[in-house]
């Protein structure tokens, strides 16, 4: 990737060979995991066909194989990073969660003084009962011993793996600590407790896996000094715990020079397979503050079932490995770690690279302006992405309109899918970093929660303020290309500006002259921020919204339906020809969707059930692996057209060029034995849905259709029905409440003049529009379709009231 100070755009190998399952996609997620590559699954595969491998608690062949093998990958993951097994030993966890919670479980924050009696025993009881304890300390006549209690501190900007941490910590005060300025902190007190003289922890993360901002390797030492200036009023034994899973995804951590006593990370960070493994790497020297309790498989060395009595192995890494460690994942990393090598070129390599990637991709975001002079993008950045001792490969931002309003993540993250780009939105499970940046106050992240929001939502703004960002990070497989594709999809979507920049054209060459300590920084000043001179004011004009009102609808439909009217309900809905009395609202089309993602089936009319339109997205298809298949995975759903014969009593599926099928209206009552209740068949928005499997013959066909094995149809067990998440649940709207497989809401409607204001916009910006109105109509999926009134009126609706139904606006 790095040759003579060069950067290229493309690899030192071939992308689509070692990536296959990228195809067409756009992946800059990095930090929330890496790709392995097609090499490094291939190798694996290879070994584990060539090698027997037994359970390394035998003592068989296969065993002492299993146990060399095991032995070889911790020498070199300490190889990864420049250290040995004198000075660190490798415990294998479940993955960086999984390590920082050992050291909760096990850091002994107590310290005994004066004592004349066995130190075991004031272990065993402040291990069995803590209560004990404190009243031997707080007990003055008490000089039999005396056990003192250290202090709990973390930094703000951590992930919540960290946070938990202080919920089983047996320290006395525990402490938030927030940046300030650098080396200078702000401490909130979380837990005031009686701290004296005891160990005393700090955990914070190498890389902020929320902006990627690299902190301070020289905190190591002067935490150990206790030169920090919140440890002043705790100038005890200080440890510290490394949080190096962001880190070591894409730089190099040296623990010859910076030796943390702690480090915790996760593999599939650094090279994407395995999962579901990490490691706990422990200084030698300051393992004695692990205090182990539970023991479990090849722990120990002795215990007795009928005597509270056990001896635990003396090897640390032994020790504290519960049971079996999953031991063909772990010979799986050797692989990951030779694919560093091979395709990344080394961790110093890959640092280089995925930096100026991240930087390119910054610093053109941030030259982005609206034709007002409006920037486009929110960044939370630490410092000017500058340097890559400061600076990860991660960019976190939010995108805001020309009027200076914030654009919600949750929008930003669906347009990115229609461009086929896999990004992350949210908080990233850093709710302190969040804060800081999007500079919230506890107390409205309370409210926040009180309005609805949790984390993993799509509650992206609350009163017009965001609750979360979107973040696009790289790694060692990334190019400009990629970098390019994301500014092309922001600038396409969300920047209102006629003179909008063409990436591909702005830079001459594919290779950007770049050495390790100059950055892109020529490359980006050279060109002018994409404000035109005459900063052109947004021509978007919009009605003044209204305060909410209700909305009568004359119930008229000036289409007829090209189905047969046998096959259509006429109970609870009548449509009436009339005249309609100003502002002459009309209904023009009335629209189901039986197969959800699939084709429409418009109707003149239709029963209402209590999920909606009856039939309406009342079916959908899954995949082999019980995913529910949408349209933005696989467009050619829209060309499967369902239709509803009431008659015969079954929905028929008809796609070009292929003979129809057929499938009952109620598929639990076909009595041919391939029908089963499938629970959990689904995943809808969140929600897991029952369903029953309408059989083989329709499977096989949909599966012909997309070109994919082992697709089904399933139908919503009708039994059972999903609650719309939209607003509380009231007396009022209970009935509006159960859903069908419908996203969010039992009905969509959308009014003629406000998408043809819309096709208007896409008529003047588009240099070759092609979208007629009807096209356009479709392509919003609405079960019923207005027309009169003025342009996003409907913003301002309470109620809409067609005939003698009401319905409330959600």
């Amino acid at each position: 990737m790095a040759k003579d100070g060069l950067i290229n755009s493309s690899l030192n190998f071939d992308r689509v060979v070692e990536f296959p399952q990228l195809k067409e996609s756009v992946y800059v997620d990095h930090a929330g995991t890496t790709l392995y590559s097609k090499s490094q699954i291939e190798a694996h595969h290879k070994e584990l066909l060539s090698n027997l491998y037994g359970n390394p608690h035998s003592r068989s062949q296969s065993s002492q194989l299993t146990t060399d093998a095991i032995d070889q990958i911790r020498y070199r993951v300490l190889q990864l990073f420049n250290t040995t097994s004198d000075e660190y030993t490798v415990i294998f966890t479940s993955g960086c969660t999984g390590a920082l919670k050992l050291v909760a479980e096990s850091f002994d924050f107590y310290t005994e003084n004066n004592c004349h009696g066995n130190k075991n025993e004031i272990i065993r009881i402040e291990k069995c009962d803590k209560e004990k304890v404190d009243e031997v300390v707080d007990d003055p006549g008490n000089h039999e011993f005396k056990v003192k209690s250290g202090c709990f501190a973390y930094l703000l900007d951590n992930h919540t793996s960290v946070q938990g941490m202080r919920e089983i910590v047996n320290a006395g005060d525990i402490l938030c600590v927030e940046e300030t300025t650098d080396d200078n902190f702000k401490i909130h007190y979380v837990k005031k407790g009686k701290s004296e003289d005891g160990n005393s922890l700090f955990v914070y993360p190498a890389q902020s896996n929320y902006c990627g901002r690299k902190y301070p390797m020289k905190w190591i030492n002067k935490i150990h000094q206790g030169q920090l200036p919140f440890q002043r009023s705790f100038p005890w034994r200080w440890f510290v715990v490394l949080d190096a899973a962001s880190y070591v995804s894409t730089s190099h951590l040296d623990l010859s020079l910076n030796k943390p006593d702690f480090v915790s990370l996760s593999f599939y960070k650094i090279f994407g397979f395995p999962t579901g493994i990490g490691a706990l790497l422990v200084k030698n020297e300051s393992a004695d503050v692990l205090k182990k309790t539970y023991f479990g498989g090849g722990t120990v060395g002795v215990s007795s079932p009928t005597e509270c009595t056990h001896i635990n192995r003396s090897s640390l890494s032994d020790r504290f490995e519960d049971g079996t460690v999953p031991f063909l994942d772990i010979i799986a990393l050797r692989h990951g770690l030779d694919s560093l090598k091979n395709l990344g070129g080394g961790m110093k390599s890959i640092s280089r690279h995925t930096f100026i990637v991240a930087q390119y991709f910054h610093h053109y975001l941030q030259s982005l302006h609206h034709g007002n002079s409006q920037q486009v993008a929110d960044i939370y950045c630490h410092g000017d992405f500058s340097d890559p001792s400061k600076q990860g490969p991660i960019v976190n931002f939010n995108l805001k309109r020309p009027d200076g309003s914030y654009i919600g993540f949750a929008e930003v993250d669906k347009m990115a899918q229609l461009y086929n780009i896999h990004l992350r939105t949210g908080c990233f499970c850093n709710i302190g970093a969040c804060q800081k940046y999007l500079q919230l106050t506890a107390e409205q992240i309370k409210d926040n929660f009180e309005a609805g929001h949790v984390c993993g939502d799509d509650r992206d703004l609350i009163n017009g303020k965001p609750t979360g960002s979107v973040r696009i990070s790289f790694g060692y497989m990334s190019t400009i290309e990629d970098a390019q594709h994301c500014l092309t999809f922001i600038c396409d979507c969300f920047m209102e500006n006629k003179n909008k920049p063409n990436f591909a054209q702005d830079v001459q060459s594919k290779q950007y002259k770049c050495d390790v300590n100059k950055t892109l920084d020529s490359v980006i000043t050279e060109k002018q921020s994409y404000v035109p001179a005459d900063c052109l004011s947004s021509s978007v004009q919009s009605n003044e919204k209204q305060d909410n009102v209700p909305c009568d609808l004359t119930l008229c439909s000036n289409k007829a339906s090209d189905q047969k009217t046998d096959s259509h309900c006429t109970k609870d809905l009548q449509l009436v020809l009339k005249a309609s009395s100003p502002p002459n609202h009309i209904v023009t089309n009335i629209c189901l969707y039986p197969v959800k993602s699939c084709g429409a089936f418009e109707v003149r009319d239709c029963e209402i059930c209590d999920t909606g339109l009856k039939f309406d997205r009342e079916w959908m298809i899954i995949s082999e692996s019980g995913v529910t298949v949408s349209q933005k995975r696989e467009p050619k759903l829209c060309l499967i057209k369902p239709q509803i014969d009431l008659v015969r009593k079954c929905l028929i599926l008809r796609y070009p060029d292929m003979c129809s099928v057929t499938v009952p209206l109620d598929s639990s009552d076909q009595g041919q034995g391939q029908q089963s209740i499938l629970p959990c068949v689904g995943k809808v928005c969140g929600d897991r849905v029952n369903g029953v499997d309408c059989g083989d013959t329709v499977g096989q066909w949909i599966s012909e259709v997309l070109d994919k094995q082992g697709c089904r149809l399933i139908q919503q067990d009708r039994t059972r029905s999903r609650k719309c998440k939209l607003g509380k649940t009231t007396d009022d709207t209970e009935n509006i409440s159960k859903l069908s497989l419908a996203n969010e809401s039992q009905y969509l409607l959308i009014c003629r003049q406000s998408v043809g204001d819309l096709q208007h916009r896409i008529q003047q910006n588009e240099e070759n529009p092609n979208f007629e109105l009807e096209n356009l109509l479709n392509r919003f999926r609405a079960n019923v379709v207005i027309g009169g009134g003025l342009a996003f009126e409907e913003d301002g609706w309470a109620t809409v009231k067609i005939g003698n139904n009401k319905f409330v606006v959600i």
